[in-house]
């Protein structure tokens, strides 16, 4: 006798209310949270630089006798320049493939939401190497005791040491942000001299929840950065590879909220507006078509444009932890 089976019933149909894309969380990117972002006009221009040197000298303030004058000084000033790069990826769709798209994917969102993670990601590489590396700034050093050796390491130490030493270098600025790879994180988080500043005593046995913004007040500065992104450096068609892009270094800097007229920052992010379509980050998304795309059986090409330069712009303004856990 002919039985009807859960299979004769139903076929099966792509879900309606689910699909799944593995976006990284923009938490994991700090490169624009370190130093400012400033939006400029142009692609290219100046800026200016005032003489570090000459305002913080002592003497030449006197006393003033009746009808004396009094010492007369100089100020320089200096000039450095920006490039903003444009840097772009895009997508393209066919109309077969438009035209059969089920209802559960929207593909150009999709795709516009791949093309900017992949431009984060290049904006995540760029940071490290303009900034989170050896010979950038004004003092470089790798602790004696790398900071997992939980025996021997004194972090908090050397953070202070750190901190006087690039107070004197730079003229009286203090590090407002400690910006550190995910690897170095996981060891401080249970580095026996952490926990023991938390309330209760804590122990790596019986520890207390160490949060960044704990961290930040034991190392004293104002914001405590994890750089969490991750990058696949394998080619397409070979199995991933993946890696933290912050790796086992630290970083300490002087940098405002904001860039201005008279405000030092150890670096600054110049983010050229004037893309098409580009918002007050320099990030643009395009979606069009025209005849030369039709010819190529090309029915939409998105786009996602960014236009940056990152500098360096007050190098004893950092000082750098290279390689400080095993």
């Amino acid at each position: 006798m002919p039985m009807l089976t859960p299979s004769s019933v139903h076929l099966d149909q792509p879900l309606t209310n689910l699909t799944l894309a593995f976006v990284q969380d923009n938490a994991n990117f700090i490169a624009d949270k370190v130093f400012p972002t400033v939006g400029v006009e142009r692609q290219s221009d100046k800026y200016y630089i005032y003489d570090r040197d000459n305002m913080n000298r002592s003497g030449d303030v006197k006393a003033l006798a009746p009808r004396t004058e009094v010492n007369r000084i100089g100020m320089s000033v200096s000039n450095s320049s920006y490039y903003a790069d444009v840097f772009g990826l895009g997508m393209d769709f066919d109309q077969q493939t438009l035209a059969n798209e089920d209802a559960a994917l929207d593909i150009r969102s999709a795709g516009a939401q791949t093309l900017a993670t992949r431009l984060l990601i290049h904006r995540e590489e760029a940071f490290a190497d303009t900034f989170f590396g050896a010979g950038v700034w004004g003092t470089d050093n790798t602790p004696t005791n790398l900071w997992s050796d939980y025996t021997n390491s004194t972090p908090i130490i050397d953070v202070t040491n750190a901190r006087r030493t690039m107070q004197l270098k730079s003229g009286g600025f203090k590090p407002n942000t400690m910006v550190v790879g995910k690897e170095v994180r996981d060891m401080l988080v249970n580095h026996p001299a952490i926990l023991s500043r938390l309330i209760g005593g804590s122990t790596v046995a019986n520890s207390a929840l160490v949060t960044d913004s704990k961290l930040a007040e034991i190392f004293e500065v104002e914001n405590f950065l994890v750089m969490e992104a991750v990058k696949n450096t394998s080619v397409e068609g070979v199995a991933e590879s993946n890696a933290f892009i912050g790796g086992k270094n630290a970083l300490l800097v002087h940098g405002p909220k904001n860039g201005g007229l008279m405000t030092p920052a150890a670096g600054l992010t110049f983010a050229w507006n004037n893309v098409p379509g580009a918002n007050n980050m320099g990030i643009s998304v395009e979606s069009f078509s025209d005849d030369a795309l039709t010819r190529q059986q090309v029915a939409e090409h998105i786009q996602v444009k960014m236009a940056y330069d990152m500098k360096v712009t007050g190098a004893d303004l950092g000082y750098f932890f290279s390689a400080v856990v095993a």
